[in-house]
């Protein structure tokens, strides 16, 4: 089974017109979606002006074509060729929702 080597992924901010930055690249404001690589983990930062920024680290994990492979390769050695491949890992998460919250200027 041939499966492709990115896969969809959206970030929803709770501010409309915050920053949203993947992997380092701004990708836009509010709510994006993008592709993004599946067999590598995705970084995501969120900031605005007057909010406190908020990162996560999207980690992957494998695939039910990985899983099948796994399998599948012990019973014919062929199937382990696809755990070279993106296709056998995913995103653990492919939605991702941020809430900024607001600095408190009074330590300020």
């Amino acid at each position: 089974m041939v499966v492709p080597g990115k896969q969809r992924f959206t970030v929803t901010a709770s501010e409309p017109d915050a920053k949203i930055y993947v992997n380092g690249d701004y990708i836009g404001q509010g709510n994006v979606q993008t592709r993004v690589r599946r067999n590598n983990d995705v970084s995501v930062l969120v900031k605005k002006e007057g909010f406190i920024p908020v990162s996560k680290s999207i980690g992957t994990d494998f695939s039910i074509v990985g899983i099948l492979d796994i399998v599948g390769g012990f019973i014919i050695l062929v199937p382990w060729l696809g755990l070279f491949f993106p296709g056998c890992r995913q995103l653990e998460q492919t939605n991702v929702a941020v809430v900024l919250d607001k600095e408190d200027v009074s330590s300020k």
